[in-house]
């Protein structure tokens, strides 16, 4: 019995030891934070500005050719001359290759022998009904005979000009899909042709924007192929109607192509630029803080010791583009914010400024 009262009594005192050290740690701990200065920590910032800010429409397309088609034989024959290389650039009525005409020829001549015999017989009966020497009848089958052979004439020159393969218009041709020899059928492909000197762009916007498109507005694409390069346009035409199934307006864009770098095929990203506005709050996007809640920024400015702090303000941003935000509220022009360092950042941290970054400037092109 003594035995155990005294482990009981040896626990109890160690208990009591354990608690004692954790309160005693716990006051020294904050004891300590107590005392420890407030951290400083470094940020990057920028002024926000007041300036022009032209927001634009995105959207993407795929470029065509202003014309372009691939070019068939007309008439089936059998390919006798070819008389372009692939690649080379033509002109509007080039002839592309020829088939064989001779039979159409030969029928030809014997259908304008008809027509001249049937010139002959339809005269030959008007002189003699101006007589009563024959009847209505006879004259309106021989002027009917007349015309049949004329048309017979034209229905032949007109397979015989088809037997000839021409560009429908000037550009560049694609590579050869026929050979010497080959008989080919209407329809046949024998080549592509584009005309490269102007490109159209297809693209669609939400029905939302229709009230802010207009004919003539400039549009910025950007492609793959040329990522430090924009190319510029002008939006040409606005579906009149509204796809029902998807509430998206069609929308076509021209571009012009003198160097030839767009090619029909590519993907483009675009942007229908509005005319800028005056009075637009800049900053640049990396200041622009992004949670579940809203878009906020750091603003830094003095507490009433003269420290600067870091405070949240949420902003709304009215439009975004390369390394600049147009800000539509929360922000006034003079406005300090935190451009860089941020993450570390909480709300009414101290800080102290390093370095200040290029003060925002309005970005209305494609970068």
């Amino acid at each position: 019995m003594k035995r155990g009262v005294v482990v009981v009594s040896v626990v109890a005192v160690a208990l009591a030891g354990v608690f004692a050290f954790a309160v005693v740690r716990e006051q020294m701990i904050g004891k300590f934070l107590a005392n420890r200065p407030e951290p400083v920590l470094s940020v990057d910032v920028a002024k926000a500005e007041s300036g022009a800010w032209a927001r634009a429409i995105a959207a993407t397309g795929k470029l065509e050719a202003v014309n372009g088609v691939d070019v068939p034989a007309e008439v089936e024959g059998r390919v006798i001359g070819i008389s372009f290389q692939s690649g080379q650039i033509v002109e509007k009525g080039a002839v592309l290759a020829r088939l064989d005409a001779e039979t159409e020829k030969a029928q030809l001549q014997s259908a304008r022998a008809q027509v001249r015999l049937d010139q002959l017989t339809a005269e030959r009966y008007r002189s003699l009904r101006k007589t009563d020497a024959a009847s209505q009848a006879k004259l309106d089958e021989a002027e009917a005979n007349l015309s049949m052979a004329q048309a017979e004439v034209v229905r032949l020159e007109r397979v015989i000009d088809k037997k000839e393969i021409k560009a429908p218009f000037g550009g560049s041709l694609g590579i050869n899909r026929i050979d010497l020899g080959q008989y080919v059928t209407a329809g046949t492909k024998v080549t592509t042709l584009q005309d490269l000197s102007a490109m159209l762009l297809d693209l669609s916007v939400s029905q939302k924007f229709l009230a802010e498109l207009q004919v003539g507005a400039a549009v910025e694409i950007a492609v793959d192929a040329y990522p430090d390069k924009t190319f510029t346009g002008k939006l040409t035409a606005i579906e009149p109607k509204v796809d029902a199934a998807s509430g998206l307006i069609a929308l076509q864009a021209a571009f012009p192509n003198a160097d030839g770098l767009l090619r029909p095929g590519m993907y483009a990203k675009a942007r229908i630029v509005q005319p800028p506005e005056d009075g637009k709050v800049l900053v640049p996007q990396v200041a622009i803080n992004y949670s579940l809640y809203g878009d906020f920024v750091y603003v830094v400015s003095p507490d009433d010791k003269g420290d600067l702090r870091a405070r949240q303000t949420v902003v709304k941003v009215f439009d975004r583009h390369g390394n600049v935000a147009a800000v539509a509220d929360g922000l006034k022009p003079g406005d300090t914010v935190v451009a860089a360092g941020g993450v570390k950042l909480s709300n009414g941290s101290r800080v102290k400024v390093v370095e200040s970054i290029l003060e925002a400037k309005p970005a209305i092109g494609l970068d």
